[in-house]
């Protein structure tokens, strides 16, 4: 830019401000809505280069900042002349997505008072407006507030004027005023600053808009959104789920940006899928040992009982070797092992009954070990498998009655538990029974552990514990004397011993 000599004694006044710029301007202020910055004066450390019509009005000179960073700004003070009309006119600003534009002005003005000679002429306010258009005016010439085009913002004065003695104390008052427009339909604008005889420094103009800044909320990640111009608008953006996680069908959640760049009413949400759970904002995969089955679950589970997950982001676990799971059992089902014909067990055989008992498949103490049900089968050998019969239990035993002497029986054992078909579970591996015959005879199959003796004379004597109860004591060695087969079996418990 054109440099004069002798600049008017009053211009001395604020080419002497930008000295003190750096106690007056800070760092940034903090905020939740984002700007987007379309323009900033102090950003540029070259020469703005705006237009400035007459050339005797507004002058661009150098300063620094708190930094000492050298930034531009521009000043006028003709205040002893009257009738003044100096416009200065930025650059193209291209408006980008925003509708509402914001203008912020960071000012210092010369209190008229402290200026002498300067009361009939000196004013205390300047005037800014608006062009809008779609490409760089470039300098056709100084915009007229009678044209068509221009727009006024607002006239804008001072909250704080500085004097003589301020300056010389290097007490400077910067003003600060925000100012909108919009909403804009073209590509961009220029701004215009008229003086009509005030002593001012223009030492920042920063212009932007406000958007919702991109965020992730409920696992959902909604973009940086523009706020529209006007307040009672609210933009309704549709959030695109984090990876590994998913939606509702037919229903993608949202959010809406309001005008003040906040974001507004969340609707629904995001769900991390099956092998994943939700960390923070994000989805982290199951890591080995833990599985989840679906996306409606929130957290990883332990593998349940033998079992395993050998892998990250597993949704199911697979059970340990020589562990098995019915098909129809859910994931989160123990894993069992199969009975073998050696593990079920044949406590009482008689002519018409038989009492068998087994090993719970999930082990007492268990979750589900107090709830499995089983099922019996069992049917006459030799007979064809669809005539038998069976009986269920809640407990690891069973007595079943009504049966043929001196017949081969097989049974068949299979669990389920609640709330599954039992079409749908396995039965054990066929054991086989014989029932005795009519005169068959029961056996002692266990006294006490303590006093069983045997004498020459043929009786048998035990010691009895007081709380015994003789009611579940079985039978099973063969007697050697025919008389006790001849006895009631009232007799042959006389007072603790066994006569034969």
């Amino acid at each position: 830019m054109e440099t004069r000599a002798g600049p008017h004694p009053l211009r001395l006044f604020v080419c002497l401000m930008p000295l003190c710029l750096a106690l007056l301007l800070g760092p940034g202020r903090p905020g939740t809505a984002e700007e987007v910055i379309l323009l900033d004066s102090k950003a540029s450390q070259a020469e703005l280069g705006w237009t400035a019509l007459p050339s005797n009005g507004w002058e661009e000179i150098s300063g620094v900042d708190e930094h000492d960073r050298p930034i531009r700004t521009y000043q006028v003070c003709n205040v002893l002349e009257p009738n003044q009309d100096n416009w200065l006119q930025t650059g193209w600003i291209s408006r980008g997505r925003g509708q509402r534009i914001f203008v912020e002005l960071q000012f210092t003005l010369r209190d008229c008072s402290s200026i002498p000679g300067a009361a009939g002429t000196c004013k205390e306010t300047f005037n800014v407006y608006y062009l809008e258009t779609e490409t760089d005016l470039a300098a056709r010439g100084r915009p007229r507030p009678g044209s068509s085009r221009p727009r006024k913002i607002d006239t804008i004065a001072a909250d704080e004027s500085f004097t003589q003695g301020d300056l010389g104390e290097r007490k400077m008052k910067l003003n600060t005023e925000v100012r909108e427009i919009g909403p804009l339909s073209r590509r961009g604008f220029h701004l215009a600053f008229q003086d009509v005889g005030a002593c001012v420094a223009l030492v920042s103009v920063r212009v932007y808009y406000k958007q919702c800044r991109a965020t992730v909320r409920g696992l959902a990640a909604f973009p940086a959104t523009a706020a529209e111009s006007a307040f009672s608008t609210l933009v309704e953006v549709t959030g695109t789920c984090v990876a590994h996680s998913e939606g509702e069908p037919g229903s993608p959640p949202r959010m809406h940006c309001g005008a003040d760049g906040e974001w507004l009413v969340p609707v629904g949400r995001c769900s991390c899928s099956a092998g994943f759970q939700e960390r923070g904002d994000i989805c982290e995969a199951c890591p080995p040992g833990f599985y989840k089955v679906s996306s409606r679950r929130t957290l990883c589970s332990p593998c349940p009982e033998h079992s395993r997950a050998l892998e990250n982001a597993s949704t199911f676990c697979v059970c340990q070797d020589n562990y098995a799971r019915s098909p129809t059992d859910p994931p989160w089902a123990s894993c069992t092992r199969p009975w073998e014909e050696d593990e079920i067990r044949r406590d009482r055989v008689e002519p018409q009954s038989v009492s068998l008992s087994w090993r719970e498949p999930i082990p007492a103490g268990a979750p589900g070990a107090n709830s499995t049900e089983y099922e019996i089968r069992y049917y006459e050998k030799g007979q064809s498998e669809q005539t038998y019969s069976t009986v269920k239990t809640g407990m690891p035993a069973v007595t079943v009655t009504n049966l043929k002497p001196a017949t081969r029986y097989v049974f068949q054992i299979r669990a389920a538990s609640p709330g599954l078909s039992w079409e749908s579970q396995s039965f054990s591996p066929s054991i086989e029974v014989q029932t005795p015959g009519e005169d068959w005879v029961p056996v002692l199959e266990e006294l006490t552990e303590e006093g069983i003796m045997s004498t020459a004379t043929p009786s048998l004597h035990w010691w009895l514990p007081a709380s015994q109860d003789l009611s579940h004591v079985l039978w099973k060695h063969p007697l050697p004397s025919p008389r006790s087969l001849l006895l009631p079996w009232e007799e042959l418990w006389s007072h603790g011993h066994l006569l034969l």
